[in-house]
Order: structure tokens, then sequence, then C-alpha cells
């Protein structure tokens, strides 16, 4: 697989990044702005983060940038200096969530993530890496540092001083990532009255030895367990790199992307009607029935950050979601962050006085699988997607990502993997009988590769499986 992906860049830190790719990315990025045009940058806390990031700052300096160097700090930090300090793009050195052996680029031109097109730029100019007789366009700089976390706390206070005190007790899981030691400090800088206690809140870069990704129902049990034993009000993970999150209600019980975007929806109250919802293709209906009724109009979008928040700058939306725990604001130029989500979240408990594990009840049930992967060899997939739409044409189809098969008792979602060589599945019926039924024909249509993807449903749903 390419280390170029749709909208960012990733690949093993040992073998298919170097410090001059990085110094040849930044010139490159760098060349996309006039001479002393302001650029901030910031990484990870993964072991490969500082040398590639130095290395990135000196190619940024030698296009001639005014470069602000912020350090390791989360990325919505990087995003906010960005708008605060009016710059003309911003660049980050992570791999988010992915394991600790892998590292990566995110970045922003203005206020928008590359286009699939910007990304290709990079992939095609890479026989410059490493050519040190490349000269300059303009005079090299001298990077900057600067210290922004007085300031981005002093916004967030800002934003929720109106908050209503509550004696809330909020156990967080930085999941030994780059909030650690931060998220603790900050929110109970916001919410002076509010009992805030963490776990895994050392930055580790091996990250406990597990990928820091709080989309892993399976990393959140230790959170709910905790939360459950110290009787706390709810938790809150947040990803490697500080820009997603999950909640863990007080009965210990995550809940879902659906679960916690419902909540969100409901959270604007009478600031919804009339305003754009936009939310991956991988939801379940459910959730855009919910936003309906709450007088939004939902937009379906790709999967990916890029995707999502572009459509949030082109619709002027004022919420959307990914399922994998992005939560983008208008609030924020159509971006997301972990810990404005977080305080939304815990302004809004408060303003309620609801309990979370009361509002994900009222959630309207869904009854869907999660991601299915079936490894499949990159270039087989594009001719895999065209044989199962050939299978399926009497059945009202979609291709903004892959397929979606709408049948009358729910749909089916086929689409390739932007990490690896591999087809991923995902399904949605009315019961779990019905999702049964519906994944045992649409597997049924899939010759050989079918009784592969049942023995990944099977797997994936356990005891949800109606037995025979």
């Amino acid at each position: 697989m390419s280390i170029f992906k749709a909208c960012d860049i990733r690949g093993r830190a040992d073998e298919e990044l170097t410090p001059d790719r990085y110094r040849s990315w930044g010139r490159l990025l760098g060349q996309q702005f006039r001479p002393g045009a302001k650029f901030t940058v910031g990484g990870d806390v993964r072991s490969s983060t500082p040398e590639f990031l130095d290395s990135l700052v000196l190619g940024l300096c030698e296009a001639g940038l005014d470069v602000v160097n912020l350090g390791i700090v989360p990325t919505p930090m990087v995003y906010y200096a960005r708008r605060r300090l009016q710059a003309a793009g911003c660049a980050v050195v992570t791999a988010s969530h992915n394991p600790p052996e892998v590292n990566g680029l995110k970045w922003l031109i203005g206020n928008r993530p590359p286009t699939e097109t910007q990304v290709a730029a990079l992939r095609e100019e890479r026989g410059i890496v490493g050519d040190d007789s490349a000269t300059p366009s303009c005079r090299p700089t001298e990077p900057r540092v600067l210290d922004i976390s007085f300031d981005y706390v002093a916004w967030l206070q800002e934003t929720w001083v109106d908050s209503p005190a509550t004696h809330h007790h909020v156990l967080l899981d930085p999941m030994y990532g780059t909030a650690s030691h931060l998220a603790r400090r900050y929110l109970q800088a916001v919410f002076p009255r509010t009992v805030f206690s963490a776990l895994h809140d050392e930055p580790d870069p091996e990250f406990g030895g597990r990928s820091p990704d709080c989309s892993q129902v399976d990393l959140l049990d230790e959170l709910g367990e905790a939360v459950y034993r110290q009787r706390a009000h709810f938790g809150i993970a947040i990803d490697g790199d500080g820009d997603r999150v999950a909640f863990v209600d007080h009965e210990g019980t995550p809940l879902s992307a659906e679960e916690a975007t419902y909540v969100y929806l409901r959270s604007f109250g009478e600031a919804l009607a009339g305003s754009s919802f936009v939310h991956d293709l991988k939801f379940s209906d459910r959730i855009r029935e919910v936003a309906r009724q709450l007088g939004a109009e939902p937009l379906t979008e790709r999967s990916g950050h890029a995707f999502i928040r572009t459509r949030m700058l082109d619709t002027g939306a004022l919420f959307g979601a990914e399922i994998s725990g992005h939560y983008f604001f208008r609030a924020l130029d159509g971006g997301d962050d972990a810990l404005f989500a977080a305080c939304w979240m815990i302004d809004y408990l408060a303003r309620s006085e609801r309990a979370l594990a009361d509002l994900r009840r009222e959630c309207p049930p869904s009854y869907m699988t999660p991601d299915l992967r079936l490894p499949v060899a990159l270039e087989d997939c594009s001719g895999a997607i065209d044989h199962i739409r050939a299978s399926w044409l009497k059945y009202p189809q979609t291709t903004l990502d892959g397929v979606r098969i709408d049948f009358p008792t729910g749909w089916a979602l086929v689409r390739s993997s932007v990490t690896e060589p591999a087809l991923t599945f995902r399904f949605e019926s009315t019961s779990w009988a019905a999702l049964h039924r519906l994944v045992w024909k649409f597997c049924d249509s899939m010759d050989h590769m079918g009784d592969a993807l049942w023995a990944r449903y099977e797997a994936a749903m356990g005891s949800q499986c109606p037995t025979e």
C-alpha cells in the first residue's frame, strides 16, 4: 500500500519514512505560499516525531516561510494556532490513532485539508527527496518557537465561561497520547468545580503497547470499569493525537458513534433547525432520521476527516460527525478538536441535568455490523466491487465511496480500504434476525469470498448472531 492516502500520509517510520522525505515535503508545501507566509507546525509523542518534525521545519524554512514551531502538542492545537495567528497553513507530524511504529503527515492549506490531487502532487515530486543540491527559490528563514497552551486554554475558558457549575466526577483516558498531562489540567481550568481524574495519563511513544484508538470498543474496557468502580458520572477517551473522542457512561457502557452523535444533535436545541448536519456514509440510517426530526438537513459524505471537513466548509454546516469519533463544529472552521468536543459534552450534560446513560438509552436502536474487513489484493478490489454491483442491479445503489445497495429491509456497503489491501463491508437492517438474513443472502451471492465474509461476520457479532 502507498504511504500517500486520500487526504494525508501514513507509513512505517523505520521503513517508509525518512527525515529527507519530510524535508522535501516541507519544501514542496512551502512552495505553495508566498515567501514570508506564516505557517504553524507541531507533532505527536511518537519516538520518530521529533526528528521528522525538525526536518519538516527545515524544508519549510528553505521555502522561505515564517514557521511557527509549537513542538509536541495535540493536532487541534496546531489548527487553533493557525486560526489564532491567521497563518496561511499548518502541518502536523502524526499518525493519529495508528500503532506507534507508524507515523505520517497531516496539513491544511488555509483552513482546508488537502485534496487527493494535492496529496498526489507530493507523491509525484518524491524524486527530489534528499536532493541537497536543489536551489531554494528564496532566502531561507529561521523558525520561531511558540507556546500556544495559555492562549488555547483561555479560549476554552472564554467559550464556556457561562457553563453551570457542577460537581460531576469525570474520568479521562488520553491513551498515553499527546493529550496526556494536558487534558486533565485544561479541562480542570475550564470547569473548576468538576472533579477530573485520569488513567493512561503519561505520554508514551509506545502508547502502552497498543494503538491509541478510542473508536475500538475493546480499548475502552478499562475506562468503563474504572468509571463504574469509582462511581464517576462518565468517562472520556481521547485518541493518540487528540482530535478524536469517545464516551463511557456511569454504568461503564461505551457509547457507540450513533449514540454519541445523537446526544450531540440533541445538544444544539433549536439552533439545529434549518441547519445542515454532515455525516459519513457508514452511519446508521437512524441518525439521519433523528437529524430530520430535529429540523436539520442531513448530508452524507465519504468517510475521512478531509472529506467531512471540506463538506462542512462548503455547506456552512453547524455540526458534523464521522463514525471513528471525529466531531466537527462550525465554530472550529468546520474542524474537530477532542477537548472542544469534550467541553461541549460536559456543558450540555450540566445544562440538561441528564445522565449520559439515560440519553444513550433514548437513541433509536440500530442493528448493524461494525466494519468487516476482507483481505483482497489491491488490483482485485475494483473488480470485486463491480461484481457486487452487477449482482444487485435491481436494487437502488449509490457510489459515493465504493457502493451502497439499499434493500427493502436494510443496506449493504462495500468499499476499498485506504489503509490496507482489503474490502470493507458494513450492513444495517431492521432487527438482529433481519440483519442475519441480509448478510447471509449477500454472502451467498459472492462465490468464494462469501464464506470468508460470513466467517468475519460471525466472529464480529458473537452472541448477536441468531442461533438456528
